[in-house]
């Protein structure tokens, strides 16, 4: 319960934080009366989440996925094709004293660390009962009859047709198969992502932009056949490469997670097939490459009591916060035929491929769904911690992450300084983005641009005006070098990709 209380607290000072430091604005509207579920990216947070996009975007086109956007707002038929319209909801309960609704197994969570998003509804009310869950709201207690809340936010084209915007990217990035089966003439797998807004009507968010009402998601499909599945090309030159598994028997012996390699996992029957296992593999190069560390990150195994009953295989990526604990980033899930086969029965069209061999298949589908805001809000929760000995707050980013890579700042406002600054930044802007200072003392510059996680900070004296050399300085070590005006975007270059060097 400490440790929970502890959470909580960091949970609070960090959302202010975000806040103050123009990451995140919100609940919004912020002028009028704020909705829970809705945020803004700020000033500085948009332009960290463009990176955050464009490195996954980078990941997926390096290993030769398409891209593809489809609308937001999708027809009825869609949603009941694919499942949603009927089985997409989450369990309510009702305080019985002020009536305010939570959903059942977050609240849990939130009162007692109990990972419960796998509980049936007797669970749930059996749960709340034991561990005396209150309404956070006025302490009250809750009716024990789990109610089902549906997440679909519905809307009208035009005068009567009824639609919903999407509650995922996924189901929009396969409609348009035949498309894709042209474009790859015919030969699978096929395989695409879509980068993109997504909406869902949560009874009541309450873990910032963890659980929000309109969010980006990033997904990609693999389509491909059973054969492929089984045995995939690409598996070969990633076999050795390890993973952090926690299966569901580990899970049940309260056991860590164990660092398995792809060949080790299919052989211990982890893992059902070398597609799957490959992009198992994709997903944890993705985290990786926007700097989430390895020690924070591990693979659950989906529970057979937990699994859609389509799957037939699923596991998600989970990342250890500070704020929240393990929280889930990522889902791989083998789909099987199901979603082609929902949407060649509602549309009434043949979504089928014709073999070499001449058979007609439907593919099979591996999905890699995950949101952009949750790594994202990660990546701020890693980074964001007091220098104490220092008086410093520092916000570590990675540097292919952070919003800005270069603060520029003249040591005094006069005797030609920030004239010279302002001709290095000429030079440096093509290939950067540089955040020009001349406001204030020398330290309180340098600490402004710390506390938003710029990596380096290039400090323009008198002594520039002699021999053409700056002071470089690193973030996170306070380390300090001079560097040639005509080195620095070699240097800089070298540094944000490899690390200071002195």
């Amino acid at each position: 319960m400490a440790e929970l209380k502890e959470r909580q607290q960091f949970q609070i000072e960090l959302a202010k934080y975000l806040a103050e430091k123009d990451f995140i604005y919100g609940p919004e509207p912020e002028l009028y009366s704020p909705v829970a579920g809705f945020y803004s990216y700020g000033l500085i947070g948009k332009a960290m989440k463009n990176k955050v996009e464009n490195a996954i975007r980078k990941v997926f086109t390096n290993n030769g996925f398409f891209e593809m956007e489809f609308p937001i707002v999708t027809p009825e038929i869609v949603w009941k094709a694919s499942g949603h319209l009927d089985s997409f909801n989450d369990p309510v309960v009702i305080c019985s004293k002020c009536k305010g609704s939570f959903r059942a197994d977050k609240i849990i969570e939130e009162q007692t660390g109990i990972e419960a998003d796998s509980f049936s509804d007797e669970k749930l009310a059996a749960t709340i009962k034991d561990k005396s869950v209150s309404c956070p709201s006025c302490k009250g207690r809750f009716n024990l009859e789990i109610q089902r809340h549906p997440l679909m936010m519905k809307t009208t084209i035009g005068t009567d047709t009824v639609a919903y915007n999407r509650p995922e990217t996924a189901t929009t990035t396969y409609l348009p198969f035949k498309r894709y089966a042209n474009f790859f003439r015919g030969k699978l797998p096929f395989t695409v992502f879509q980068i993109g807004k997504a909406f869902r009507n949560e009874i009541s968010p309450r873990q910032h932009l963890l659980r929000q009402r309109e969010f980006t998601q990033a997904e990609a499909q693999i389509f491909l056949s059973k054969e492929q599945k089984k045995k995939f090309d690409l598996f070969e030159s990633a076999k050795k490469d390890e993973l952090p598994l926690w299966t569901e028997d580990s899970q049940k012996k309260d056991k860590k997670p164990e660092m398995v390699s792809l060949a080790d996992a299919l052989k211990k029957k982890y893992l059902k097939n070398q597609a799957y296992a490959w992009s198992m593999n994709l997903a944890y190069n993705i985290f990786l490459s926007i700097g989430i560390p390895k020690d924070r990150i591990r693979f659950r195994q989906h529970h057979n009591d937990e699994k859609a009953f389509y799957a037939d295989d699923a596991w998600d990526l989970e990342i250890e916060l500070n704020s929240f604990g393990w929280v889930e980033c990522c889902g791989v899930h083998d789909r099987a035929t199901y979603d082609l086969t929902q949407h060649a029965k509602f549309s009434k069209q043949d979504l089928s491929i014709r073999q070499e061999s001449g058979e007609k298949i439907v593919p099979d589908v591996i999905e890699i769904a995950f949101g952009i805001d949750r790594p994202f809000f990660a990546l701020l929760d890693l980074a964001f911690f007091r220098r104490d000995d220092a008086k410093r707050t520092v916000l570590s980013l990675p540097t292919n992450i952070a919003p800005i890579e270069v603060g520029l700042l003249p040591l005094v406002k006069k005797d030609d300084l920030p004239a010279k600054a302002l001709e290095i930044k000429k030079l440096l802007d093509t290939q950067f983005r540089v955040y020009f200072d001349v406001s204030g003392s020398i330290g309180k510059r340098y600490s402004r641009l710390d506390a938003i996680g710029v990596p380096y900070c290039i400090t323009i004296d008198h002594q520039t005006l002699e021999d053409e050399t700056v002071t470089l300085r690193e973030r996170d070590t306070l380390k300090q070098i001079r560097v040639p005006i005509s080195e620095l975007n070699t240097k800089l270059s070298e540094f944000l990709v490899n690390g200071f060097k002195e």
